[in-house]
């Protein structure tokens, strides 16, 4: 469950620039990218937070590609892959579904495959997608953290500068 919202700028964001994760391959996501975003969605989350099983896994990806959570931005919205293996990806929406004050795009999902966290993929998916939306025209992006949210997402928040608001305030 949701319990906070952060908002960053772009330009720190991106500017970040994390040194490792070369390892990796980055690139946007696309509809080709379903099951193995499923998977690694699922194995992402603990139990109860996410998708219960590989099915609700699909149905959210797909749902995702289907502009059920805002349309996404198709520069901004990345995957990283370990040669065929997808092990993370960051999901961008034009605008924050939950909240509509809110005028910037909106990570509405970033996770890595539990077997590849530590990393830096999660990290780099952050700062590119900053990138990407920094280059068309935006200057901040927005997340939401909570339950799910694991200790070393919330430190990679932090070490960027975003911060937390209040969006009825906005």
């Amino acid at each position: 469950m949701p319990s906070a919202t952060l908002i960053g700028d772009c330009a720190t964001i991106a500017a970040s620039r994390h040194a490792g994760a070369s390892q990796f391959d980055y690139r946007p996501v696309t509809a080709q990218d379903v099951d193995g975003l499923a998977q690694a969605y699922l194995r992402a989350y603990p139990p109860g937070i996410a998708a219960s099983n590989l099915d609700e896994a699909r149905t959210e990806m797909l749902e995702s590609f289907a502009g059920e959570f805002g349309t996404l931005l198709a520069g901004a919205s990345l995957c990283a892959y370990h040669r065929d293996d997808l092990v993370g990806a960051i999901l961008v929406v034009e605008r924050s579904p939950w909240d509509p004050k809110l005028r910037c795009p909106f990570v509405i999902d970033l996770f890595v495959d539990p077997r590849w966290q530590g990393n830096g993929a999660g990290r780099v998916l952050l700062e590119r997608s900053a990138g990407a939306c920094l280059n068309e025209g935006h200057a901040q992006l927005a997340l939401r953290v909570g339950e799910g949210t694991s200790p070393s997402a919330s430190r990679i928040y932090a070490s960027v500068g975003m911060v937390k608001i209040d969006p009825a305030t906005l």
